[in-house]
């Protein structure tokens, strides 16, 4: 191949049609024109770490997303801009972009501070308090075979048969909360792959 027919090859395949794709800035455009966002807002992002603090909850229903359709470009007035800017500029994070809520946009710090590497598939599938509630449950599962192992070793020294049961088995209330873990994570992470 000369010369010149690189050069066509080249300007042919750069002319190819791609993709739109819609920017960040337009995609947290939609949301604060979608719900009507106000700078009252900016202070919700302030501190993100009491959402959900208390999510001992119940593990039963998975949360899916509504998804909204954005327009291609945003048109907005400049109140409204200067609130996506500083929504960005607050929330700078890659799961922004997966964000189709306020609330997401507040739970999207604290879930990539938890687990920085969820794939797509599961950020666009699952609202983000599910995700989030997920990663709280792996951490208490942990916690929880970690508290099993204490026993365990505890029980070998004879030193804690009485807080174990008659048998030395496990109280019914740890190995229920550890099944309970066990399933929601199971149907958070096992759905991804249907």
């Amino acid at each position: 191949m000369d010369l010149l027919e690189k050069i066509k090859s080249e300007r042919a395949q750069s002319s190819k049609k791609r993709p739109f794709r819609r920017t960040l800035f337009d995609q947290v455009n939609g949301l604060v024109r979608t719900y009507s966002l106000e700078e009252s807002f900016l202070s919700r992002l302030e501190v993100p770490e009491d959402y959900l603090s208390e999510a001992k909850g119940e593990f039963a229903q998975l949360k899916n997303k509504q998804p909204i359709e954005f327009p291609l470009f945003s048109l907005s007035a400049e109140k409204e801009y200067r609130l996506t800017i500083a929504i960005m500029s607050k929330v700078n994070n890659p799961y922004l972009k997966f964000a189709q809520s306020p609330d997401e946009i507040v739970i999207s710090k604290l879930l990539f501070d938890l687990n920085p590497s969820l794939g797509a598939v599961k950020l666009k599938r699952y609202h983000f308090e599910t995700l989030l509630l997920c990663e709280r449950a792996k951490k208490e599962m942990e916690d929880l075979q970690e508290q099993t192992k204490n026993r365990r070793k505890q029980e070998g020294r004879g030193s804690a048969k009485e807080s174990l049961g008659d048998e030395g088995s496990l109280p019914d209330s740890l190995e229920k909360r550890i099944k309970q873990l066990q399933s929601f994570v199971a149907k958070v992470e096992g759905s991804q792959a249907q």
